[in-house]
């Protein structure tokens, strides 16, 4: 009757010395307002109504984000534009009001984990 909302995040890591980001505050796209790249990726959707892929830095700058038609447009829109540097998907816990903050919270938390 009704179909759960999906709520995963992803971790990005490094890629090299390359930049990954192609997102832009406004358009058309100019080297001086493009985004920080992201240090995690919020998916938020249901299959038949579609999806958002949000992209965020540990600090919580927003890093883009795009709308898909659905979850698994959005997995495989992540898996093209961070390839390897992309983690495994990891589910919201349901008790979790604000999934923004708490992948923000989580990519900070594992970034510095990391740096130890």
């Amino acid at each position: 009757m009704f179909e759960k909302r999906t709520r995963r995040l992803a971790l990005v890591g490094p890629m090299g010395n390359r930049r990954i980001s192609v997102h832009t505050a406004g358009y058309p796209l100019s080297p001086d307002r493009m985004l920080p790249d992201p240090d995690v990726v919020l998916l938020i959707g249901k299959e038949k109504e579609g999806a958002m892929l949000f992209r965020y830095s540990a600090h919580g700058e927003l890093c883009g984000d795009t709308p898909h038609s659905s979850v698994g447009e959005a997995e495989r829109q992540a898996a093209m534009e961070y390839g390897d540097a992309l983690y495994g998907w990891v589910d919201v816990p349901d008790d979790v009001d604000d999934a923004h903050a708490y992948a923000i919270h989580y990519a900070s938390e594992r970034l510095n984990e990391r740096d130890e």
